[in-house]
């Protein structure tokens, strides 16, 4: 299994705060089945240049290099004006991919200025956007038309897997998923205690109420993404009006 967010890296971010405890997050996730897992340590361009960023995220990729789980360096990226005063964003990108993790600003309504900064980075930057955790955002979750407009422009969405066991959101992501809105899933894993890593129990959900061809389609988009060379194209989504049956949940 692949986790494509998470916060292991010791030091550097609101994560693991020390070497062990980023090795416990590790373990935990090699338990669960994880073989190879992104770091995504957020990167605030208004608070910080990348020179600082990448230089944190090396030192701290050494720190636990002797990870029983693959990691994988990345960033999660806060989409802000300032990150437009770079030439280049691949640095930040999913080590050896052109794949960037882009975090919204906390938002309740929509503001298509975002759309047009993903168009930057996608026509400037030649850079895939991976938007995160669309659970966290209440405008996309209650809205498919911008689901849409995101894959269309060639945004691929990441959910929380977190979501599938929250009973507020279970069911909305368990229909996202199902109608082929959701290209990859991550834990966003930051520590034991309330923010751990949990994976197995999403797996579990999605064989239960999808079946495992489900799960197995976000496995394989997350090995495209994270492998160099590849594109993934995103499934093709199913108009919620043709979907028959409820899930039951």
């Amino acid at each position: 299994m692949i986790d494509m967010h998470t916060h292991i890296l010791p030091g550097i971010d609101d994560g693991a705060t020390t070497q062990e405890e980023a090795i416990m997050l590790t373990e935990y996730l090699h338990r669960q089945q994880v073989t190879q897992a992104v770091c995504t340590p957020h990167f605030y361009p208004m608070e910080g240049t990348m020179e600082d960023f990448l230089l944190s995220r090396s030192k701290a990729m050494e720190a636990v290099n002797h990870s029983k789980v693959h990691l994988i360096a990345g960033s999660e990226t806060y989409l802000h004006k300032y990150l437009f005063h770079y030439t280049d964003l691949r640095p930040l990108c999913i080590e050896n991919t052109n794949y960037l993790l882009v975090e919204f600003p906390d938002m309740k309504v929509w503001n298509m200025e975002y759309m047009n900064e993903l168009e930057e980075i996608i026509g400037y930057y030649n850079i895939n956007p991976i938007i995160a955790h669309i659970d966290r955002y209440k405008p996309l979750m209650r809205s498919r038309k911008l689901l849409k407009e995101l894959k269309l422009k060639g945004c691929l969405l990441q959910l929380n897997t977190s979501a599938l066991s929250d009973s507020g959101t279970k069911r909305r992501a368990l229909r996202l998923i199902e109608e082929g809105y959701v290209d990859l899933l991550g834990s966003d894993c930051h520590n034991l205690s309330y923010r751990p890593p949990n994976i197995k129990e999403a797996r579990k959900i999605i064989f239960h109420k999808l079946g495992e061809d489900t799960w197995d389609r976000l496995m394989i988009n997350a090995k495209k993404v994270i492998e160099p060379k590849n594109i993934l194209e995103s499934p093709k989504i199913i108009e919620a009006v043709t979907v028959i049956e409820p899930i039951k949940v």
